[in-house]
């Protein structure tokens, strides 16, 4: 499994129309270069929680058997096609709805950046100019409860991650894949929380139509801040303070005109104060911020969850200091990454060798 077998001759067959080449035998085997798939398990794991030369180096130490960085990074590059295979496959057994249907599912999407080389950023759009990262896309599904004193909880080992750096168009393919997997039937309700991107709302209208949308309210929070500002109120003074504290608890209340309301008296001729309210007042018309209302359902209102596997699941192995990706690297440890955090890597590797038979190899005299 782990030592040196000597020299295995096989039979190499390559197609000059295609400039490809492959090993029969060695597919047969189940082999990723020239390692076995208990190894090349063995080695993605490690790849996939941390850094490949601090993985290279546990690796070594724990099974006594020498690789390098690049050998895992080779690893999990070529691992790519088929673990993003397995990231899209919508029917893979029994549902978990399979004997009942699920009362509250939460579908949450988010962006965050990741650093890559110069050269996989060509078309990226950047703030300023050049752009120094580029994004990538991360969708949480989760089943949710309400206790006895109407809170909301997400119940264990529900969580599962989905991401990629393609357009929005792809990734809420890839969502509903995820989802599609895990319910088959639909359940009593869908919540979809997001900051209300543009784009994240193109995914909840085109794959999620009838979810609850509920725009996250500390994003929302962030967006009285510019409206302080344009009052005449200083960021970080009392008065700051104390005038933000309140419109916050009145949106929380449900009482969003009322904030619109108390802004525009402030600056009743103000364009900026206009333009800067529409987002609350486009966002109320269409029932995304009665707050009051979602919570005595017992639904959550802040997308908390999605945020934080942005920095754990992407984040703590992909936005390390001075780590810069090529796209082709970044694909293959996204999927793996999203795979572990969801606790399927087992059920990956068991699907990847599906097909393979025992092979004995006999020594012709």
């Amino acid at each position: 499994m782990f030592g040196p077998v000597g020299t295995l001759q096989r039979t190499y067959y390559y197609s000059k129309e295609t400039r490809h080449g492959h090993y029969p035998l060695d597919e047969r085997l189940g082999l990723v270069g020239r390692y076995t798939p208990a190894l090349v398990e063995e080695m993605v794991r490690a790849a996939a929680d941390r850094p490949y030369r601090e993985a290279a180096a546990e690796f070594s130490r724990a099974h006594h058997f020498d690789v390098s960085p690049d050998t895992l990074q080779d690893i999990v590059e070529k691992m790519r096609a088929e673990a993003t295979k397995f990231t899209w496959l919508s029917d893979l057994g029994p549902k978990e709805d399979a004997k009942r249907i699920m009362d509250i599912v939460y579908v949450l999407v988010d962006g965050t950046g990741l650093p890559f080389r110069r050269r996989s950023l060509k078309g990226v759009r950047g703030k300023n100019g050049r752009a120094k990262t580029r994004e990538a896309k991360v969708g949480v599904i989760f089943v949710g409860g309400v206790d006895s004193d109407g809170r909301p909880f997400r119940l264990s080992d529900t969580t599962t991650y989905v991401a990629t750096t393609h357009r929005w168009g792809k990734f809420m393919k890839l969502l509903r894949a995820e989802f599609d997997r895990r319910f088959g039937r639909h359940p009593r309700k869908i919540v979809f929380i997001s900051d209300g991107g543009k784009w994240i709302t193109s995914v909840r209208n085109n794959e999620f139509p009838d979810s609850t949308f509920i725009l996250d309210f500390f994003h929302a929070a962030e967006h009285l801040e510019p409206v302080l500002e344009l009052m005449g109120l200083k960021k970080g003074t009392k008065a700051w303070k104390q005038k933000f504290r309140y419109y916050a608890k009145r949106m929380r209340q449900g009482k969003v005109l009322s904030v619109i309301a108390s802004a525009e008296k402030a600056c009743p001729k103000s364009t900026k104060m206009r333009k800067a309210l529409k987002y609350f007042s486009d966002n109320e018309k269409l029932g995304r911020m009665a707050y009051d209302k979602f919570e005595a359902e017992g639904l959550f209102i802040g997308s908390g969850v999605v945020e934080s596997g942005c920095k754990t699941v992407l984040g703590a192995r992909l936005k390390q200091s001075g780590m810069f990706w090529s796209l082709r690297g970044a694909k293959g440890m996204i999927p793996l990454r999203t795979l572990e955090k969801s606790g399927r890597l087992d059920e990956f590797f068991n699907w990847r060798l599906r097909n393979l038979r025992q092979v004995i190899c006999t020594k012709v005299a």
